[in-house]
């Protein structure tokens, strides 16, 4: 496990576009049910609606895949900053559902779009591989780096079980394309990183490649979950002892907390844990009801809605703070402070 404070040098996210949403298919409760064939769909909707706070979410189509989606995200982005192709000096690409898994598809994406200087590399580390990432990037930033380019990109729905109906409502797909700059205006507080690999089974794909086709089952290549007590409590623990450790590390008080951007695995979770944390439920991020979980690139889609919404804007001596536990499992956070 990883922890530390008082970081000499900052930096911030000039940036962040969403992959094309539009282009991807939107489906609410009773569509993906009836698609699901449950049974008593408008019993289920209530009960999904209610409890997990689930409303819609997009879907890739059967055509496309992880890739597609960051190239969507990395177009939009690259349409508003053409100079990161020339000044960017790291490219990270987050996620699981990488439809070429041998392949180092930073340096593909990278490639295509006609990066000059990029270091290219791939994180896999489930849903907290994008507060990973911009761990990463803050080491490059410490490094003399001035800017870089995160992408995260997951079709989660490639990989659920349609029998698992916490996931098959929950899950979306999407991705997220962020510019990274060096800044004197951000400074970070302090970050946190830990792995518990002994719950690495709770939930993962066990299929294996390559694939093997006088064996293939398709079954393999879908989520599997271990839904235990105990497991489902360690990872609720890890949410808030994350959380705590990340706050204490950064000598921040949870009450000056004025940004809490997190992984969303449900619509009321992160203000639970916030409000666990003391942190004030109305800095709260959310989106689940609009996108699902869709893995590692929840936490930047909800970071992009979040500054995009009316009204939004930084004050001096504001704390931001990305949050995110997953698969592995594995959590992260970070804290920046704007110093105007």
């Amino acid at each position: 496990m990883l922890k530390h404070g008082s970081f000499d040098c900052g930096f911030e996210i000039s940036d962040v576009a969403t992959c094309d949403f539009s282009s991807l298919e939107k489906l609410d409760n009773e569509t993906l049910f009836a698609r699901l064939g449950k049974g008593n769909q408008g019993k289920l909707v209530r009960f999904i609606e209610r409890t997990m706070g689930a409303r819609q979410r997009y879907h890739c189509d059967p055509d496309s895949n992880a890739l597609d989606l960051a190239r969507s995200a990395l177009s939009r982005l690259l349409e508003r900053n053409p100079e990161l192709v020339e000044d960017a000096e790291f490219f990270i690409m987050v996620g699981i559902s990488n439809p070429m898994p041998i392949t180092t598809t930073s340096a593909l994406l990278a490639g295509e779009f006609g990066f000059k200087k990029v270091s290219c590399w791939d994180i896999k580390s489930g849903c907290s591989a994008g507060v990973l990432a911009l761990i990463q990037a803050l080491q490059w930033i410490q490094s003399g780096a001035k800017s870089g380019v995160i992408v995260s990109s997951e079709t989660l729905s490639k990989f659920s079980n349609p029998e698992v109906l916490q996931m098959s409502a929950a899950i979306g797909d999407g991705a997220a394309a962020l510019k990274i700059s060096a800044s004197d205006r951000w400074r970070v507080r302090g970050m946190v990183h830990g792995t518990d690999p002994s719950l690495v089974r709770t939930m993962m794909v066990k299929g294996t490649f390559p694939i093997k086709l006088e064996t293939y089952n398709p079954s393999d290549y879908l989520f599997s979950f271990e839904q235990k007590v105990e497991v489902i409590e360690a990872i609720g623990k890890y949410w808030i002892q994350s959380l705590q450790e990340l706050l204490e590390v950064a000598d921040v008080n949870p009450a000056s907390v004025t940004h809490y951007i997190a992984h969303q695995v449900d619509a009321s979770k992160n203000a639970a844990v916030a409000n666990h944390c003391d942190i004030n439920p109305d800095n709260v991020a959310r989106s689940f009801a609009e996108y699902g979980n869709m893995g590692a690139p929840t936490v930047f889609v909800n970071y992009h809605d979040w500054v995009n919404r009316p009204g939004h804007h930084y004050q001096k001596g504001d704390n931001l703070v990305f949050h995110a536990v997953g698969g592995g499992v594995s959590w992260a956070g970070l804290c920046l402070e704007y110093l105007g």
